[in-house]
């Protein structure tokens, strides 16, 4: 659903490749419904019988979608439906007892096929009122053998409070289910309220690689998979290193860049330029007593599979630990003084250019101090 972005059917295979290397437990392969490159994608997935990730479908509550999910072969089938009571009334014509008894249908007709799991994934969830939505999953719960549940923040209207407190209601209410949150990030809440959702009860949650999706998109998987293992030490079984490659992938096929201070895969997260960072890198890099590298990021790149590493930058705001840092990266000495000269040239040269200075011209003024002196 992200504007602008096509996926060819070769391509759709290839990113499957790419999260199947991850080791990601589930891969909703698209609405096979909508054209035959996502059906033949879709089939090319189920043939290749990754050992890690199970292909799902995503489809209507329309007996036909499901029965062509069977027929391509996924393991597990998600079915969708709104569940905001105005869009369903003057939109859809629809009474709430019709849109219950339609998921009930489509619910029991996936199961009496054979599928071993299937989800209902209410959108527009949290513009919903709970004394709708209770109910119609009420219903649901009472008729039908649904696995999973999956909570929608659609338009990324909700906060992290709000998303714990709904999915422990509902946890409370139908404990059978399998709870499971999809979110956006229009908010900037996104990461947190995927977060909230686990303190809630929710024990899956939806992501796309680089946050693609509609608007401001969905929730990364590489920043929650990052949140998970490294900041929480939740074991989620995915191959970290795979995630850069995974990445890139995605970014070259879709043909959106990923943005230099997007977190995790960005190229600014690994720039470091403040005097003040520098000077305590340098101290500590070189602490007889207590060593350490790298204090100014939370994992080290190499953990997701990046072969880039944290580095200094040069401009206007470096101080004399930056130019060393440099210097001895390019094995040159230089006194106290004609570090000071390179610095005043490096801070001039950044107010002129309105960037940074590469480390060419480091060499440069460099070049330039030593052989005046």
């Amino acid at each position: 659903q992200t504007p602008g972005s096509v996926f060819l059917e070769d391509e759709r295979v290839r990113i499957a490749d790419a999260l199947a290397e991850m080791k990601v437990p589930r891969i909703e392969a698209g609405m096979p419904n909508v054209s035959p490159a996502v059906e033949n994608a879709m089939r090319r997935m189920v043939a290749r019988n990754y050992p890690h990730s199970k292909i799902y479908g995503f489809v209507r509550a329309v007996n036909s979608d499901v029965d062509l999910c069977k027929d391509i072969g996924c393991q597990g089938i998600i079915i969708e439906y709104c569940v905001n009571p105005i869009i369903i009334k003057y939109a859809y014509k629809k009474s709430p007892q019709e849109v219950a008894e339609n998921l009930v249908n489509a619910i029991n007709h996936a199961k009496s096929l054979g599928f071993e799991d299937v989800a209902f994934m209410g959108w527009d969830w949290f513009r919903a009122p709970i004394e709708f939505t209770k109910p119609l999953i009420q219903e649901i719960y009472d008729k039908t053998e649904l696995d999973g549940l999956v909570i929608v923040d659609t338009y990324g209207s909700s906060t992290p409070d709000a998303v714990e407190e709904m999915f422990r209601l509902f946890k409370e209410w139908f404990p059978r289910l399998r709870l499971e949150f999809h979110g956006h990030t229009d908010n900037g809440c996104g990461d947190a309220n995927c977060l909230a959702a686990m303190w809630g009860g929710a024990e899956v949650i939806h992501t796309s690689i680089n946050g693609m999706g509609e608007r401001c998109g969905n929730n990364p998987t590489e920043e929650i998979a990052v949140l998970m293992e490294v900041h929480k030490g939740i074991d989620t079984g995915l191959d970290m290193t795979k995630i850069a490659p995974a990445c890139s992938v995605v970014s070259t096929i879709s043909n959106i860049p990923i943005p230099a201070n997007k977190p995790v895969m960005g190229t600014r997260p690994l720039q470091i330029e403040s005097g003040v960072s520098l000077d305590i890198e340098y101290k500590m890099a070189r602490n007889k007593d207590y060593t350490v590298t790298n204090i100014y990021n939370t994992f080290s790149p190499s953990v997701v599979g990046r072969l880039d590493e944290v580095h200094p930058v040069l401009g206007k705001n470096s101080g004399k630990s930056s130019i060393r840092l440099l210097l001895d990266k390019y094995n040159i000495s230089a006194t106290d003084e004609e570090v000071v000269k390179i610095l005043a040239m490096v801070k001039a040269e950044s107010y002129v250019t309105k960037s940074g200075v590469s480390e060419d011209m480091l060499l440069k003024f460099v070049k330039d101090v030593q052989i005046n002196n």
